[in-house]
């Protein structure tokens, strides 16, 4: 036995992808071997908690915790209306290990693994209908977690580059691993409960730093194709009080490969203001609108601009806080645009991933884009504005 000891949502043994921008200076090398057991959580009633609790143990270093636990109730507001209360549970970091201990217990051929920790929660509820969010620790709570391997141990890799220019980050990243069952206590929210949904590892992540690679910007564009995307969020302080408080619009361009390249505009934006009600009080009307259509890309040399336009029906959904809070719905056609500069180094990123399963055989793929940040405009109808985010690219096929 290996003593040894997280990641939000529902988590599986698979890697992540590509390799992280690098650090300035010299070349420089990373070595990270670990073991985890983890156990997912899917919900079998409407207030059950969903997600997931991992143990990891860095060969030579600290054990950890990683909990996040979500769960959603609909509820009869005071006004006969319903809504949604969610409440959502976690560590205070995805590497806790106070008060302690923590210990995880993993058999080196990953066939069971026990793991322990006294550790801090933190409980988020939102009850809805209105009522504030509440925030609340839990001290020293105990996690209980035990996996049973059920799997034949199978092998996942991915080797990945960043690079722009000279400055270049590669990665290595494998594990061997097993899919099992579990069962999880996580203080007295959950007690015992059994999960079919979980695994064990042995992972090692290699990396190697020449220079400074910038960040690489999501991909955009759809395999062999090009793409854009922009996104736009602002808040405002209207005079007197009424009138737009926030709005949000996303704006994404892409054109597939050939043959027979297609170019598809997919949009969508949000929209919260405060009107008069006109019986002296003021409520809160919020509008969305979400679609996809034919349009038009252009992007230029080098990923050096993007301009893209179509006319698109919306979906539309308005919530009025003056008639009672329902929404209704209806369908509208709306212009939309982006306009985009690039403001980065192209960076090119890929990747080759492959998975060996016992008497399944191998699985191999190999992916590359190029991207570019950039800044501009995008605008649904009269909401829009100067980009936040935004990213010009091109995707190998």
């Amino acid at each position: 036995m290996v003593s040894c000891i997280a990641i939000a949502g529902l988590i599986t043994p698979g890697l992540a992808s590509g390799a992280a921008a690098a650090p300035p200076g010299d070349a420089q090398q990373s070595d990270l071997r670990y073991y985890q057991a983890a156990v997912n959580l899917l919900p079998d009633s409407d207030d059950a908690y969903a997600g997931a609790v991992s143990f990891r143990q860095e060969v030579g270093g600290f054990a950890t915790v990683d909990v996040f636990l979500s769960r959603a109730d609909t509820v009869t507001c005071s006004d006969s209306t319903e809504d949604i209360a969610t409440s959502t549970v976690q560590t205070e970091t995805r590497d806790a290990r106070e008060p302690g201990p923590v210990v995880l217990e993993i058999g080196h051929s990953l066939d069971r693994a026990v793991g322990q920790a006294v550790v801090n929660l933190v409980v988020t509820a939102n009850p809805g209908c209105g009522e504030p969010e509440s925030v609340t620790t839990l001290w020293a709570q105990e996690i209980q977690l035990a996996v049973t391997g059920t799997s034949a141990k199978f092998f996942t890799g991915i080797s990945g580059t960043t690079s722009a220019g000279p400055d270049r980050s590669t990665g290595r990243f494998y594990d061997f691993a097993r899919d099992g069952t579990g069962t999880l206590t996580v203080g007295s929210l959950i007690v015992g409960t059994e999960s079919p949904a979980a695994f064990l590892k042995y992972a090692v992540e290699r990396q190697r730093n020449h220079g400074d690679v910038p960040a690489a910007p999501d991909p955009v564009a759809p395999p062999g194709g090009t793409g854009a995307r922009g996104d736009y969020s602002a808040e405002f302080e209207p005079p007197g009080g009424l009138g737009v408080l926030f709005e949000d619009t996303i704006v994404q361009a892409s054109t597939t490969g050939p043959p027979g390249r297609v170019t598809t505009v997919s949009a969508s934006s949000f929209t919260a203001e405060l009107i008069d009600c006109g019986d002296g009080t003021t409520a809160i009307r919020e509008q969305f609108v979400v679609g996809s259509g034919p349009g038009v890309l252009t992007i230029g040399r080098k990923l050096g601009t993007a301009t893209a336009s179509g006319s698109i029906q919306f979906d539309r959904f308005i919530t009025n806080g003056c008639l009672g809070g329902g929404t209704v719905s209806d369908a509208v056609v709306q212009p939309v645009t982006l306009n985009l500069i690039a403001t980065g180094p192209i960076v090119r990123v890929s990747d080759t991933r492959w998975q060996i399963r016992p008497g399944e055989g191998s699985e191999r793929t190999h992916g590359w884009y190029l991207g570019r940040q950039a800044t501009g405009s995008v605008a649904i109808g009269a909401v829009g504005g100067t980009t936040n985010l935004a990213a010009i690219g091109s995707a190998g096929p």
